[in-house]
C-alpha cells in the first residue's frame, strides 16, 4: 500500500493525473461545442459543418506527421538535456513547413468552387479552411513542443480557454446568419488566439537562435515516412467516412451519420488524453532507460477499462443519450449508437498501440493502419446502397485493424 501511495504521489504522477482529468473535462467541453451546433443547426446543416471538419482532418495529414516527429524527437532531446537541438530543431521545422503550408492553403482556396459543389458546401467556408491551413501548421509545431516538454497543466488550461473562445465566436457568427460557415470561422479565431499564447510561453526556448560551429544534423527520412502514414491513416479514418456519406447519401442521412459519429467520438475524446501521453512519456522513458513496457501496461489497462465502460453505457441507453445530447431530430440514429461506440473504442486502442510503437522506434505497425485506410472507402462504395451496411462496414474495418495490431504487438513482445 505504501508503494502504491508513493507511486501516485510523485510530481509526475500528479501532473499526469491532472492532465488526464483536465483533458477529459476539456474534451467534454469541446463536445459541448458540437451539442450547441446540433441544437442550432438542422441535420443537413450539421452534416455540412462536419464535412468541413472532416476535410480539415484530411488537410491536417501533414500537421499530424509533423506533430508525431516533433513530439518524439523533442522528448528525446529533453531526456538527454540537449537544449541546442531543441532550439535549432524549431528553426529547421519553420523552414520545412512554410512551403507545405503555402501549397495546401492556396490549393484549397483555388479549389473552393469545385469542392463546394462536390460536398454541397459553401465556398466561403472552404476559403476560410484554406487560410486556417497556414495557421494550423505553425500551431502544430509549438503545440508539439508543449507536449514534448510535458507541460500538461498549462496545456490543459489553455485548451479550456481555446474551446471557450471557439464556442463564443461560433455562436455569435451563427446568430448573425453565417450558419455552418460561422462555426468554421469561430474555430479559426480561437486557434489564432491560443497559438499566440503558446508561442509567448515557449519563446525563450526558440529565441535567440543558438549559434554553433557544429550544428546538429536532423535525419528524419525513415521516421518521417512512417509518421506520414500514421497521420494519413488517423485523419482518414476520422474523416473519409463522413465525406463519403455526405457524397453518397442525401443531406439528411449525412446529418444523421454525422450525429452518430460525433456521439461515438465521445468515447474517443474520453480516451484521447491517455493516448496523447504515450508518445512523449514512452519516448522520454525509452531515451533514459531503454524500455517503456511499464507505460504500455499501465496506460493500456486504464484505456481498455475506460473504453469498455463508456461503450457499455452508450449501448444500454442509446435513445436516452441521443434525446438528451442531440435532440429528437436525430432519434432514428439510436439503433446504431452502440455500433459507433465500440467502433471508437477499437479506434482508440489502435491509436494507443500505434503511438507506443512509434515511441519505441518500431513504426512498421503503421502499414496495418494504411491497409485499413485504403479498405474503408472501398467498402463504403460497395455498400453505398445501404445506410446500415455502411455503418457495419466501418465497425468491421476498425475491429480488423485492432486485431492485427494486437497480433503485431504481442509477436514483437515475445521476440524481445
Amino acid at each position: 500500500m505504501k508503494r502504491i501511495f508513493r507511486a501516485i504521489s510523485t510530481p509526475t504522477a500528479r501532473s499526469t493525473a491532472f492532465f488526464y482529468f483536465g483533458s477529459f473535462g476539456l474534451n467534454v467541453f469541446r463536445y459541448f461545442f458540437h451539442l450547441i451546433l446540433l441544437r442550432f443547426l438542422a441535420p443537413a446543416e450539421y452534416g455540412e459543418f462536419l464535412s468541413y471538419l472532416s476535410l480539415t482532418y484530411l488537410l491536417g495529414i501533414p500537421t499530424g506527421t509533423i506533430a508525431t516527429v516533433i513530439t518524439k524527437y523533442v522528448a528525446e532531446f529533453k531526456g538527454k538535456g540537449d537544449k541546442t537541438s531543441i532550439n535549432l530543431f524549431f528553426h529547421y521545422l519553420i523552414r520545412t513547413v512554410t512551403p507545405i503550408a503555402s501549397f495546401l492553403g492556396l490549393a484549397l482556396i483555388f479549389l473552393s468552387g469545385p469542392l463546394s459543389h462536390v460536398f454541397k458546401a459553401h465556398s466561403l467556408a472552404l476559403i476560410v479552411l484554406g487560410i486556417s491551413v497556414f495557421i494550423s501548421l505553425y500551431q502544430t509545431i509549438i503545440s508539439s513542443y508543449l507536449i514534448a516538454f510535458q507541460k500538461f497543466t498549462f496545456q490543459t488550461v489553455l485548451g479550456l480557454v481555446s474551446t471557450f473562445l471557439t464556442i463564443l465566436f461560433s455562436i455569435g457568427l451563427i446568430s448573425l446568419g453565417f450558419g455552418a460557415t460561422g462555426a468554421v470561422i469561430g474555430q479559426l479565431l480561437g486557434s489564432v488566439v491560443t497559438s499566440l499564447i503558446i508561442f509567448l510561453d515557449l519563446r525563450p526556448s526558440f529565441y535567440p537562435k543558438v549559434v554553433t560551429k557544429k550544428p546538429p544534423h536532423f535525419s528524419l527520412g525513415g521516421f518521417m515516412g512512417y509518421s506520414f502514414i500514421f497521420a494519413l491513416g488517423t485523419m482518414s479514418l476520422m474523416s473519409t467516412d463522413i465525406l463519403m456519406v455526405r457524397a453518397l447519401f442525401n443531406p439528411h442521412l449525412s446529418g444523421i451519420y454525422s450525429s452518430l459519429s460525433i456521439l461515438g467520438r465521445m468515447i474517443l475524446y474520453g480516451l484521447t488524453p491517455l493516448i496523447s501521453l504515450v508518445l512523449p512519456i514512452a519516448s522520454h522513458r525509452q531515451a533514459i532507460s531503454g524500455t517503456a513496457k511499464n507505460i504500455l501496461i499501465k496506460l493500456g489497462s486504464v484505456t481498455v477499462l475506460f473504453g469498455l465502460i463508456g461503450a457499455g453505457i452508450f449501448s444500454m441507453f442509446p435513445t436516452l443519450i441521443i434525446r438528451i445530447l442531440s435532440g429528437v431530430a436525430y432519434l432514428e440514429a439510436a439503433p446504431f449508437l452502440s455500433v459507433f461506440a465500440f467502433t471508437m473504442v477499437f479506434f482508440a486502442l489502435s491509436q494507443f498501440i500505434l503511438s507506443y510503437q512509434m515511441a519505441i522506434s518500431r513504426p512498421r505497425a503503421t502499414l496495418l493502419l494504411l491497409a485499413a485506410t485504403l479498405t474503408q472507402p472501398v467498402l463504403f462504395y460497395i455498400f453505398r446502397g445501404s445506410f446500415s451496411l455502411v455503418i457495419w462496414s466501418n465497425f468491421t474495418v476498425h475491429l480488423l485493424l485492432l486485431s492485427s495490431l494486437l497480433f503485431f504487438l504481442f509477436s514483437r513482445v515475445n521476440n524481445h
